[in-house]
């Protein structure tokens, strides 16, 4: 019996190049589906056509191919764990690109390596095991049960070259029609009115499939982070280029940085919103507010550029953009400034960057023993900060507090005295309606408005200065949902931030400062083209009274002049 079931299941073994075909049908195909639905009821406007569809689909299908034969080639149990790696990815992405229309690019590799555990575990629901069930388990058990590998043997070791021939003709056959596809598409898309020329139309489709969308992710990953390894060596600081000096009067300031997350400016009620999210804010004395723009799409990749001279980013299209001096925080070491940094998240690899004299992040902060058993808030960073003005009572200091803002999910951002906007969105499966996150992120908004007025208010009676600013925008059920979308493909949404500045009554009292104050108000009232992160640098200096005789501050970029 036991030698019928064995001829059975030798009868159902697969070859490794039909194999290749059916899982190459099945990620490159039958995972894109709600992708492909998409495009082809797209057809007619953003310049689609059925023909560049379906050469999208047979690109994919190519690239796929191209992409397990080359796996296939490493040996028989390697290959077999890389592929279901490949597999398994491909499915999870899926999810994500279908429920949620998520574009996978390097900004979410980037993101799902470096966002730390308590974050991510948000976004994962029953919706995606359930899905993970159903897409990934039954073609799992089918490769490795019925997928033929052939024994190594003294005979199968004198026939090698045969099949590793034919598999480098096979491979070179779907290679080749993947890239003769791709230099058509990009030489057609080039002619055509509306598309990006900055990236070519192979380019967008690599991005919006799997598996070539999370592998190029992590093919750029792994590029950046060599390159940011080697540009790190040699970056430079502003404050060693450049001279700067603080004007006696604001030796002994305190200035506020907050770091918001996934707030966009859109859902601010003092910026135009429809809904008062920003009652607090609003009728706060002395506090500008700007409709900002963004230097990226996600908290990494915005990290690195917005604290830094718009110069010294060198911008890469869809790679990550190349950082190439330090941040305005160098400067403040260089003029004497004492720095600390308090983190509702875990982006360790950035606060070690600012050179803090002493930084805490949300696991260290919740240890704390008045925190024990609280749930995790931005709040937990109002203590932390009035601690750090007190300890530096003389001034010339600088804290940084990085929020959690608005992060999905939205609802655990806020304690229900927050939810004024009802319904809420409770899951993070896509079953929420678009009102009910909308609701939600509102009310995570209203959240920040309440913990940026206390921070206010309890530095009235310093001479401190306070800004505010989102790392990106966020996507809510726009086209693309949540936020990393790569930047040339990002709908707007996901760039608009609020840019606050407030000052205390104390520190307006100085003349000069007093008029950088009301330079600050005239460029609200008639921002500049592009405002926002990229005048970061330029405006904490020169709102603060730095002044560089040599180039070190940029006017163009310095809101206060």
């Amino acid at each position: 019996m036991s030698d019928l079931k064995n001829n059975q299941r030798r009868q159902f073994r697969l070859a490794p190049w039909q194999a290749v075909l059916l899982l190459s049908l099945y990620i490159g195909i039958v995972l894109n589906g709600a992708v492909f639905f998409r495009r082809f009821t797209d057809l007619g406007t953003n310049h689609a056509s059925s023909s560049f569809v379906l050469a999208e689909l047979v690109l994919v299908f190519a690239f796929t191919v191209f992409l397990i034969s080359l796996v296939d080639l490493t040996g028989k149990w390697l290959a077999r764990t890389l592929i279901t790696l490949l597999l398994i990815i491909s499915v999870l992405a899926s999810y994500y690109m279908t429920v949620f229309n998520v574009v996978i690019g390097y900004g979410v590799v980037q993101a799902v390596l470096t966002t730390d555990v308590d974050l991510s575990k948000e976004a994962v629901g029953m919706g995606l095991l359930i899905w993970f069930a159903a897409l990934a388990l039954l073609p799992l058990f089918l490769w490795w049960r019925y997928v033929h590998v052939a024994r190594n043997s003294p005979a199968a070791d004198t026939a090698r070259f045969k099949p590793i021939a034919g598999k480098l003709i096979f491979i070179a056959i779907f290679a080749s029609i993947a890239a003769l596809l791709a230099q058509r598409m990009n030489t057609s898309a080039t002619g055509q009115a509306g598309v990006g020329q900055d990236i070519g139309q192979a380019n967008l489709v690599a991005h919006s499939y799997v598996p070539s969308n999370w592998v190029a992710g992590l093919g750029m990953s792994a590029s950046s982070s060599w390159d940011e390894w080697r540009v790190n060596a040699d970056k430079h600081s502003p404050a060693d280029q450049f001279q700067y000096s603080l004007n006696a009067d604001a030796s002994d300031a305190f200035v506020v940085m907050v770091i918001g997350e996934s707030a966009r400016s859109g859902n601010f009620g003092l910026l135009g919103y429809e809904r008062p999210t920003t009652p607090l804010l609003a009728t706060t004395k002395n506090l500008i507010a700007f409709n900002g723009t963004s230097c990226n799409t996600s908290t990494k990749l915005s990290l690195q550029c917005m604290f830094v001279r718009p110069s010294a980013v060198i911008d890469h299209g869809l790679q990550a953009p190349e950082v190439r001096e330090d941040t305005v925080f160098s400067v403040f070491r260089k003029l004497g400034f004492t720095s600390e940094l308090f983190a509702m998240q875990s982006e360790v690899w950035f606060y070690n960057s600012l050179k803090p004299n002493h930084y805490k992040i949300r696991e260290v902060i919740a240890a704390d023993d008045a925190n024990r058993n609280q749930p995790v808030l931005d709040s937990f960073l109002e203590t932390e900060l009035n601690s750090s003005v007190a300890k530096h009572a003389k001034g010339r200091h600088i804290v940084v507090l990085h929020t959690k803002g608005s992060h999905f999910n939205y609802t655990s951002r806020y304690p229900r005295e927050f939810a004024k906007y009802q319904p809420e969105c409770e899951g993070v499966d896509g079953a929420c309606s678009k009102a009910q996150l909308i609701n939600s992120y509102d009310n995570s908004i209203l959240y920040t408005d309440a913990f940026l007025a206390r921070i206010i208010s309890s530095l009235k009676d310093k001479k401190a200065i306070l800004i505010y600013t989102s790392d990106h925008g966020e996507s809510i059920d726009e086209n693309r949902h949540f936020h990393a979308t790569p930047k040339p493909l990002a709908p707007i949404e996901q760039l608009q931030v609020p840019l606050l500045f407030w000052a205390s009554d104390a520190y307006l009292t100085h003349p000069a400062r007093q008029k950088a104050f009301t330079q600050l108000q005239t460029a609200a009232k008639s921002p500049p083209t592009g405002v926002g992160h990229a005048n970061l640098f330029d405006s904490l200096l020169g709102c603060l009274g730095v002044s560089s005789n040599n180039g070190g501050i940029d006017d163009k970029y310095n809101l206060c002049h």
